[in-house]
């Protein structure tokens, strides 16, 4: 897998808000891989994993921890990003913008 700073950067060049499926379509590109073998990777269907890197479909933080665990990236950042991406999707109706999650992982799972 490639370095967790490449991922970032990536993320900054494209001037996206963070969100679990950004950062798993970005590991992708930058491990030049095709949906079919990168959801193979995650167990999951090619059409989930191309919803949630275009924002349709948001991951528990369950399975953003299980991602984590099977590309070895910090299990933290993943549950932070997915209970962001859920934060954001409930107060999206209300036009709330929450900022970014500050969550400490201990005992969670």
């Amino acid at each position: 897998m490639i370095t967790k700073n490449l991922v970032a950067k990536l993320n900054e060049i494209n001037g996206a808000d963070e969100s679990l499926g950004k950062t798993l379509r970005s590991i992708r590109l930058c491990d030049e891989m095709s949906l079919k073998e990168f959801s193979t990777i995650l167990n999951i269907s090619i059409s989930y994993l191309s919803d949630l890197e275009h924002g349709r479909r948001i991951a528990s933080a369950k399975k953003a921890y299980e991602y984590a665990k099977k590309l070895e990236y910090p299990a933290e950042e993943f549950i932070r990003l997915a209970l962001q991406d859920e934060a954001n999707n409930l107060t999206s109706t209300k036009g709330l913008k929450l900022n970014r999650l500050s969550i400490t992982v201990g005992g969670f799972l």
